[in-house]
């Protein structure tokens, strides 16, 4: 039985997160065993709903708006649409007018709106980025350490290891700070059985500077840090033990501009950590 990341769904050999392709530090046993055969045609996304094939993971389908993609390896298949003609006298036929007329309508009511000739009330899902959600533990102190400056700590020491490595020095930025706390917390809250884990829409949501961040999410339990928690002589020591267990396991560092941070701990001491590059 193989292992897949539970974010991207990337197969695996074993259970070592984080995954090396987006840095999700949870994995799944694979319900079916993927094919890694390479096959003329290589990888697509299709629409749950309409069946059209996309080349990479951007939901919503071009064709249909539908949000359900799931990646299929192989030539890509007949698109049954495709084998619908429509000649000129289907155009002229009255549902087409129609359809036509209603575009029309609607197009004009947009460009109206655009210039401030109408108002229109605001459609669609959800804006703006996801609240923080709330996870069993501390996200402010523990054992009298600020995790604030446990976090700062980290920085610090997580640019000293890059730069040791030839790696570029990451600046802090805010928005990734807020998309790591978002993902952080709701992975800490999944542990502990509440909630079903950061969501990938809603994580899109927070506008950090780059398309495609990567994601390094991982979890240091209390024999592997070294010690308990409460030995810890101050914020440092902590933070630099934290990045110890991220390098001791082989992780390479994410080439990027920008890192945010975010770390918790739950009530087993269990330390989660996460941060943003882009």
């Amino acid at each position: 039985m193989e292992w897949r990341c539970e974010w991207c769904e990337k197969p695996h050999e074993e259970n070592d997160p984080p995954c090396d392709n987006c840095g999700h530090g949870s994995f799944e046993k694979a319900v079916t065993q993927v094919n890694h055969e390479v096959v003329p045609g290589g990888t697509v996304w299709v629409c749950q709903d309409c069946g059209r094939s996309h080349q990479r993971h951007s939901p919503p389908c071009k064709r249909c708006g539908g949000a359900d993609l799931q990646l299929r390896e192989g030539p890509p298949e007949t698109d049954p649409l495709d084998e619908i003609g429509t000649g000129w006298r289907d155009v002229i036929e009255p549902k087409y007018v129609a359809g036509y007329a209603a575009v029309a309508v609607l197009l004009s009511v947009l460009l109206l709106s655009v210039v401030g000739v109408i108002s229109l009330p605001t459609l669609g899902g959800p804006s703006g980025p996801p609240s923080v959600p709330d996870a069993p533990g501390s996200a402010d102190s523990v054992a009298g350490l600020s995790l604030a400056e446990v976090e700062d700590a980290y920085i610090t020491e997580f640019n000293e290891r890059r730069e040791n490595e030839g790696a570029s020095v990451l600046a802090r930025n805010a928005t990734g700070d807020e998309a790591a706390a978002y993902y952080n917390k709701a992975t800490a809250a999944a542990a502990a059985g509440e909630g079903d884990g950061p969501d990938s829409e809603a994580f899109g949501r927070f506008g950090l500077p780059c398309d495609r961040p990567s994601v390094v999410s991982y979890r240091v339990a209390p024999e592997r840090a070294g010690q308990p928690i409460d030995e810890f002589e101050n914020e440092t020591t902590l933070a630099t033990a934290l990045v110890d267990s991220y390098v001791e396991r082989g992780n390479a560092f994410r080439d990027g501009d920008t890192v945010g941070v975010d770390v918790h701990v739950a009530t087993d001491d269990t330390v989660f950590v996460t941060y943003v590059v882009c």
